[in-house]
């Protein structure tokens, strides 16, 4: 993504995901390829919930945490925004949670991600 980069932190994926969920919401709109509309459509709803639930889990442990504001950048290649963010959890995971069931939602999190991508890759 243009020069997003999050600080490995629970409170840094969550900016950073907020910037993905926008800009997905963003392309979804404006492509003329239904496949892709479908995809983002589906990705930006249900990863949406699934972050909600994620931050009222984690603040259920942790309190009320503090997101960084992450400057709006508009991407263009949705598969490229999706898989950094993929990368980015992959790489830092360790250090965004270490509760069991945190890291369960944030599997299921991925599931997500990966359905979305193999959408828009095979099915585009």
């Amino acid at each position: 993504m243009k020069g997003i980069s999050a600080t490995p932190t629970f409170e840094g994926f969550v900016g950073m995901t907020q910037h993905v969920l926008t800009n997905a919401r963003q392309q979804h709109w404006k492509t003329k390829v239904d496949a892709v509309h479908r995809a983002l459509g589906e990705f930006y709803d249900a990863a949406s919930d699934s972050l909600d639930t994620l931050v009222e889990a984690y603040q259920g442990r942790e309190g009320i945490i503090d997101v960084p504001e992450v400057p709006f950048h508009k991407e263009s290649d949705p598969i490229m925004m999706i898989r950094t963010l993929r990368r980015y959890i992959d790489e830092n995971r360790d250090m965004l949670c270490h509760y069991r069931e945190i890291q369960n939602l944030l599997d299921e999190f991925l599931a997500k991600i990966d359905k979305t991508l193999y959408r828009l890759e095979n099915l585009s």
